[in-house]
């Protein structure tokens, strides 16, 4: 009887179940405010120069894994794709930066911006 019934409903059962898991997904990315998917922007600068890690245009998209040797210095941070400019580039309207000193270099800070995005910031260790 059970052969039967998962010949017969087998297909639709499935179907539902990926129906209900496609729609969880998607109801996490409302509830939360934002997507699931962070894009990496890698600091391609001085990190011993101020003046560079608050400069926005300096954290871009890069296609290589970034190095983060050295220590408490800007290496990278995960943000949202909308965060960015066309060209890839940290968008000033949306998040504006700051630096912190660390003794050795200096790190990011956000200090302003439109979106709402929670900054996930990698520093070198």
């Amino acid at each position: 009887m059970l052969t039967k019934f998962l010949n017969n409903y087998g297909y639709m059962i499935l179907g539902g179940a990926m129906i209900f898991g496609f729609s969880a997904f998607k109801s996490a990315e409302v509830y939360s405010g934002k997507k699931l998917s962070p894009v990496t922007v890698v600091f391609d600068g001085d990190p011993t120069n101020p003046g560079e890690v608050a400069d926005e245009s300096n954290w871009k998209i890069s296609s290589s894994s970034p190095s983060c040797e050295g220590e408490n210095l800007a290496c990278s941070m995960e943000v949202e794709s909308t965060d960015l400019t066309s060209s890839g580039e940290l968008d000033p309207t949306k998040i504006q930066l700051d630096e912190s000193f660390t003794g050795s270099g200096y790190i990011p800070q956000r200090n302003g911006g439109n979106s709402q995005t929670e900054l996930q910031i990698h520093n070198r260790n």
